[in-house]
């Protein structure tokens, strides 16, 4: 198998609930802004805002908001940064989601990259209807303008421990020229129109 840094960050990177309190650098935080920043979107429209958030009392109450969408809320009020990922949905009207979630998973790479951990909360489209409403609670805490869209909070630090994974093997998820099912037969082809 070929190996290099990015497929190895790529590989070892695990959303991670509990967390150290240990500081974060500031320029390990704007190197993972910076490849967030980087991101593709289309056109170049680049649609994000990112909110960094390391005041303790605000990373506290973003948690309790984020207790109604995820059971490791309380790993994430400790963590020593929160970063929400956001976007202006004006600057990209079709494909702003798709930005904002590549822009989380660079952010979440490059955190890996440097030696970090991170998590991947997510906010766009969680309409729990036990929520309340995560996003417009979110967006008042953090000033965002109501035009925005909030996709993810990412929360970074140091692990308190190391979690494993699996995947499925390449043999069940890749199909050559056609989808074939799990018993290995082909849908019908599609007829050329007449």
């Amino acid at each position: 198998m070929i190996e290099n840094p990015t497929l190895k960050a790529i590989r070892e990177r695990r959303s991670t609930q509990d967390f150290t309190s240990d500081p974060v650098t500031d320029a390990k935080i704007e190197a993972i802004l910076e490849a967030g920043r980087w991101a593709p979107s289309y056109l170049n429209s680049q649609p994000w805002d990112f909110v960094v958030v390391r005041d303790a009392q605000l990373r506290a109450g973003l948690a309790i908001i984020l207790k109604r969408i995820t059971w490791a809320w309380g790993g994430f009020a400790g963590v020593p940064v929160m970063i929400v990922v956001s976007v202006d949905p004006t600057r990209d009207p079709d494909h702003f989601v798709e930005a904002g979630a590549v822009a989380t998973q660079n952010i979440c790479l490059a955190a890996q990259s440097l030696g970090l951990a991170s998590s991947w909360a997510g906010i766009y489209g969680s309409g729990r209807a036990t929520a309340g409403n995560v996003e417009q609670d979110l967006k008042a805490v953090l000033s965002l303008p109501e035009t925005h869209r909030i996709i993810a909070v990412v929360p970074i630090g140091f692990a308190r421990s190391e979690r494993g994974s699996s995947r499925r093997p390449l043999t069940e998820i890749v199909h050559p020229d056609r989808y074939r099912s799990p018993s290995g037969s082909e849908p019908e082809a599609p007829q050329p129109p007449r």
